[in-house]
């Protein structure tokens, strides 16, 4: 009974406290305010198509969402301005945006087809292919403010490089220049003219910051061309002899007898080094434990201008392909020899008759896998029969260096104020699908390109 006795009089209380809110004539009292503001704007997700180039050059379409929680809005009270601080990637498509706003008062959309306000309803998306008009207006009529809010997106190409200048280039007066990559860390090797080997360092996500270190142990002019990494350590050839060091600064020679002219080629996932040595192309699991010998060296194999891409096969991610890039003797035109990981024995592909898209033959020739192709650059040369200068555009292999062509005027492209440069240099991937570029000379410049659509 007092369970009953108590709702009932709760019950009461709420009738008594409703029917005080109404006006003697039976109508609700509404209070309202001489308030106009916009509190908030926020977009729902976006899904959108983007158009990039597949690894054969036809267009491929993917599908991505962007999540609206990761762009939020800033509002500029005395402009009457809002928008997103962080643009959208490029081609996203904001033609249909579902979006959400707090103000005080009442909001209105501008309809450009009506010329004329009507309500705002979020439940609505909208085309922001323009800023939307939203007036605010304070409930008791007495205010109201028009806003403009914007939604804004990148518009760089997907299929362009991007170029940050990121520092000075700290091996600027070097002859000869490489670069690797180590624990999250960047190692630019150099080697100026009297011989003299130069490591400086810094973190792949802080490389505007370079810190010099002291080199120990090496012989001069070592073949800087023969530098690579494996197993924790990066091994050289100086003087017929390799040398090796964990840290890049003290470098001890590694005993045993062999006359090395170069190394060009380690992979960890293999566990296997390959070397020039006493002749013959060999490899080795252990350096330390010497070189097997596999087949000799050919005339025509690259002993300069190496570039070794490793990389799996698309068929078989167990299966590693090995392309080796380079000439066999200054100014000659760059050879291609290839190689499975379930294979021993090195192929030269030879050029056919009918190939007029040869290798450009560029001094210091650099290749690198990218965005599923080669790409290669160089100083000055010869590209299609035709005289090119130094450092003037990327060329694109998509078939392992058989074919080749100029990436062209919406493809990728270096910094528009290297070209012409004739200075050394070097080029370097990271796993994280970042180019680094160390150019030397008089403005010798660290860079650092990336693929527009690897953001998206």
């Amino acid at each position: 009974m007092k369970k009953i006795f108590s709702f009932c009089l709760m019950a009461l209380t709420m009738m008594l406290a409703f029917t005080s809110c109404l006006e003697t004539d039976g109508e609700l009292a509404v209070k309202y305010y001489p308030y106009a503001m916009l509190r908030s704007v926020s977009i729902n997700d976006i899904d959108s198509k983007y158009i990039i180039k597949a690894s054969d050059g036809s267009d491929s379409t993917i599908i991505k969402t962007v999540k609206g929680e990761n762009y939020p809005f800033a509002i500029d009270q005395d402009k009457c301005e809002a928008y997103n601080v962080d643009s959208l990637p490029v081609g996203t498509d904001i033609t249909k945006v579902a979006t959400e706003i707090n103000c005080d008062g009442i909001a209105y959309l501008y309809v450009d087809s009506l010329q004329k306000y009507e309500l705002f309803v979020e439940s609505d998306s909208f085309d922001f292919t323009n800023p939307l008009r939203i007036l605010v207006s304070a409930t008791d009529g007495s205010y109201s403010r028009e806003y403009k809010i914007s939604l804004n997106v990148h518009t760089l190409d997907p299929n362009q490089l991007y170029w940050n200048k990121m520092a000075v280039n700290p091996a600027a007066s070097s002859a000869s220049v490489r670069m690797l990559a180590k624990d999250e860390a960047l190692y630019l090797f150099g080697c100026d003219a009297e011989g003299n080997v130069t490591l400086s360092t810094a973190a792949a996500s802080a490389a505007a910051a370079w810190e010099s270190k002291s080199v120990s142990g090496l012989p001069l002019a070592p073949n800087m061309n023969s530098l690579v990494q494996y197993a924790g350590s990066f091994y050289i050839v100086a003087d017929g002899k390799i040398y090796a060091s964990a840290d890049g600064e003290a470098w001890e020679s590694v005993a045993y007898e062999a006359n090395v002219t170069t190394l060009f080629a380690a992979s960890d996932k293999d566990s296997v080094v390959w070397a020039v040595a006493n002749d013959s192309l060999a490899y080795a699991s252990n350096v330390a434990d010497g070189f097997t010998a596999v087949q000799p060296v050919a005339a025509n194999f690259p002993l300069s201008d190496l570039s070794s891409i490793i990389a799996p096969l698309r068929t078989n991610m167990n299966i590693n392909r090995f392309t080796l890039i380079g000439r066999a003797s200054q100014g000659a035109q760059p050879q291609v020899w290839s190689r499975l990981s379930s294979e021993r024995m090195w192929v030269n592909y030879s050029p056919s008759s009918y190939n007029t898209k040869l290798c450009p033959s560029l001094e210091s020739l650099v290749v690198f896998p990218y965005d599923d192709r080669l790409y290669a650059i160089g100083g000055k040369g010869t590209a299609a029969g035709a005289k090119v200068d130094a450092l003037n555009a990327i060329y694109i292999s998509r078939d392992n260096g058989l074919t080749w062509e100029t990436s062209g005027e919406k493809g990728p492209s270096l910094p528009a104020e290297l070209a012409g440069v004739d200075a050394p240099f070097t080029a370097f991937v990271d796993g994280d699908g970042n180019i680094w570029l160390a150019v030397c000379g008089e403005n010798g410049a660290i860079w650092r390109g990336r693929m527009n659509k690897l953001d998206i």
